[in-house]
């Protein structure tokens, strides 16, 4: 599964629109895995992720034959799943969870710095960082988190960025400019596989981390590479694209739902007057 936006040709669109079975199905296929990423980075809880995942598929097929091909058919279609999403649940993705200095606070919180870091803890301290990453996401408000999951985690461009959110571009490059300020100092404050000199380290907050169940170590998603790889990885980058080097060094995120299946089951029962978004 790829976070980065697929190219889906036209003749598929096409074939989609009027009803072929195997090419709506090619069409979710692809789309799932970028959708599914950026809800779970907007909105947190994977339950909540895949469940706007899924209305917005159903929303994207079931509005196919509005597609003009005034734009690309990966934004027309990604510009409905982020409005669902940012609208789910009483727009729950709008609000920063907490305050940077909030979170700083809860990463000093029974950090042990006489902790070693040892190589047979590596995954674990993997995992530390990718849970630190996502929690960090939600010290942003809804319009600078969506920027820069735009921006910096899918890669788009700022015109396209700007067309899926539908604004101008000018608009999200502040946005996307005033997000990565927010996290380069963050994590250049608290953060050592971001700086070297940073004191927060993930194996100093390991015990804290099994203890608070924020790590499982039945669940290690990180399957590649290490921290003391990832510091050094990072440190390569000039100061503006660390930032984004930080973000997408973690693994793609993996759901649990099988998407194709239900978006079928659901179509064949769904009136589709009521997915219409409200004038």
């Amino acid at each position: 599964m790829s976070r980065a936006l697929p190219e889906i040709e036209t003749a598929l669109v096409v074939s989609a629109t009027a009803g072929d079975s195997a090419s709506v199905t090619a069409v979710v296929r692809a789309l799932q895995g970028p959708v599914f990423a950026v809800a779970q980075r907007m909105l947190g809880d994977a339950g909540d992720a895949e469940d706007a995942t899924q209305e917005s598929l159903i929303r994207i097929v079931t509005r196919l034959g509005q597609f003009r091909g005034e734009a690309r058919f990966t934004t027309w279609a990604l510009r409905i799943a982020v409005r669902r999403i940012l609208d789910f649940r009483e727009h729950r993705a709008a609000r920063a969870s907490y305050s940077f200095d909030e979170f700083s606070a809860d990463l000093a919180d029974g950090a042990d710095h006489e902790a070693p870091e040892r190589i047979e803890d590596a995954l674990l301290h993997r995992q530390i960082k990718i849970a630190c990453t996502r929690a960090m996401l939600h010290c942003l408000d809804g319009d600078h988190r969506i920027a820069f999951v735009l921006g910096d985690v899918l890669e788009l461009s700022s015109v396209d960025a700007a067309e899926v959110l539908e604004i101008e571009a000018a608009t999200h490059r502040k946005r996307l400019s005033r997000a990565r300020a927010a996290m380069q100092e963050f994590l250049g404050r608290n953060c050592g596989v971001y700086d070297a000199v940073a004191p927060c380290r993930c194996h100093a907050r390991l015990g804290r981390a099994l203890a608070l169940g924020r790590v499982d170590p039945n669940a290690l998603e990180a399957k590649h590479g290490d921290l003391v790889q990832l510091r050094r990885h990072i440190s390569t980058f000039e100061q503006m694209r660390r930032v984004a080097a930080f973000f997408q060094a973690d693994p793609e995120l993996e759901h649990r739902r099988d998407f194709v299946v239900v978006v079928r089951e659901m179509l064949t029962t769904l009136d589709t007057d009521h997915l219409e978004d409200p004038p």
